[in-house]
């Protein structure tokens, strides 16, 4: 049997989230922000300063993706960067004022893709769904 078509429909998933996010950025006039920040922002919301080495695992993205979106965001207000004090080379990045004000934008983007999903598939299914997902693409 083929399975080509479950690359497809997670492709379309992502879509349709990728266009929610950007509808909900632009009703809070977010106009600066991108699903791909999604990620830096998130992981510092909860954990509010991390260096970018712990960034980059968190975010599964490599670290020169990682300081490209930093540096996006810092130009743009929501971050800063300032000295690892346990490491002499090393950098951490933490939420600005602005950043910390993502809050509830981020939760109520959050809350709805939720529903977006749930929408379509009920919660059991969801759980299902979400554990394949990550059977597929994480390393044992």
């Amino acid at each position: 049997m083929k399975h080509q078509p479950i690359l497809y429909y997670a492709s379309r998933l992502r879509e349709a989230g990728n266009a929610f996010i950007l509808a909900e950025l632009a009703k809070a006039g977010l106009h600066d922000i991108a699903p791909s920040h999604g990620d830096i922002l998130a992981q510092l919301l909860a954990e509010e300063t991390l260096n970018m080495s712990d960034l980059a695992l968190h975010a599964h993205r490599t670290k020169s993706t990682v300081t490209a979106l930093v540096t996006k965001l810092e130009k743009n207000g929501y971050v800063e960067r300032i000295p690892d004090l346990g490491d002499s080379r090393g950098v951490k990045v933490r939420l600005t004022e602005k950043g910390k004000a993502l809050k509830p934008a981020f939760d109520n983007i959050s809350e709805g893709l939720q529903r977006l999903i749930l929408s379509k598939i009920t919660e059991e299914e969801a759980r299902l769904l979400e554990c394949l997902l990550k059977k597929c693409v994480e390393d044992d």
